[in-house]
């Protein structure tokens, strides 16, 4: 199921960041937010779910190749931070185990792309930009070789049989001489408690059956 979104797209925002949604396409800082899932007989990708769904500062998407499942959030926090988060719940709903390699990728444009310890890093004009890890046990790694275009972070996993396992991670755009690590460090192991925050905070300040168009309004006056 597709949701239907405004002809300008869907807002994944707070005042200091701002990304859009344009149909199953998540673009933040002149780049594409991803995943690709290889394993279960196949390739997942995000840019072709099985269903979208917009929300409260947020996109869902959801893929599915039973026994797999795999819902992928990405949301604005609550607090104005220029920093997006992600969280990506697996599922096996089989009695087999499953073997996967995921890949999350930000195609932001930058230059002097580098590998760092749970995170991918690269410099723009407007600041350097970082795809990190945002779990409390951090276990993606950069690809290697780098990719040509944009940040990646590769895990390989194994999700044992009727198991769920959820990933974090963060997309950090810190100004000019800030760096990004402690965009990431503020939510490391906290990504799926502020996914709650903002969903609690917008809903008080857009109450009624109208918050979601509510929100749209407000974030779309934010500027990008």
């Amino acid at each position: 199921m597709v949701e239907a979104a405004p002809p300008e797209g869907h807002p994944v925002a707070n005042p200091a960041c701002a990304a859009r949604a344009l149909g199953a396409r998540l673009f933040f800082e002149g780049g594409e937010i991803n995943a690709l899932l290889a394993g279960a007989g196949g390739i997942l990708r995000t840019s072709a779910p099985r269903s979208i769904r917009y929300g409260l500062a947020q996109l869902r998407r959801e893929l599915a190749a039973p026994p797999l499942r795999i819902l992928h959030v990405v949301f604005a926090p609550a607090a104005p931070r220029p920093v997006l988060l992600g969280l990506v719940r697996l599922a096996n709903d089989g009695r087999e185990p499953i073997e996967l390699t995921y890949t999350e990728l930000w195609d932001v444009p930058g230059s002097r792309p580098q590998p760092e310890p749970g995170a991918c890093s690269c410099d723009s004009e407007a600041g350097e930009r970082a795809l990190a890890d945002a779990s409390l046990a951090v276990r993606g790694r950069a690809p290697d070789p780098l990719p040509s275009v944009g940040l990646a972070l590769e895990l390989r996993l194994v999700l044992p049989p009727r198991s769920v396992r959820e990933l974090a991670f963060a997309y950090a755009a810190p100004p000019p001489g800030e760096p990004a690590g402690l965009l990431v460090r503020a939510w490391r192991g906290d990504v799926r408690d502020e996914l709650r925050r903002v969903v609690s905070v917008w809903l008080a300040r857009t109450p009624g059956p109208n918050s979601l168009a509510a929100y749209r309004v407000e974030a779309l006056r934010w500027p990008e």
